[in-house]
């Protein structure tokens, strides 16, 4: 359990620290200024805090299983 603790840990770190690197490249590409990049950083902030709680809930209300099948099942279509 540690373990996978541990494991998403750092993924969520290295998620955060890949986007940062990747803002100069996209400022540059879109030809936007840097405050509007940064707009993504808020976001995908807003979007872990939101995501976790949710996590959270659907575990607790069903099996894994059944989260397994149907994360399948949107991803297949």
């Amino acid at each position: 359990m540690a373990i996978t603790l541990m494991i998403g840990s750092f993924v969520a770190i290295l998620n955060q620290t890949l986007m940062i690197s990747a803002l100069p490249t996209l400022m540059h590409e879109f030809d936007v200024p840097s405050s509007t990049v940064q707009w993504l950083t808020t976001g995908f902030m807003l979007t872990n805090g939101i995501m976790i709680p949710i996590t959270a809930f659907l575990i607790e209300t069903f099996t894994t299983r059944q989260l397994f099948l149907y994360a399948m099942g949107i991803s297949a279509e």
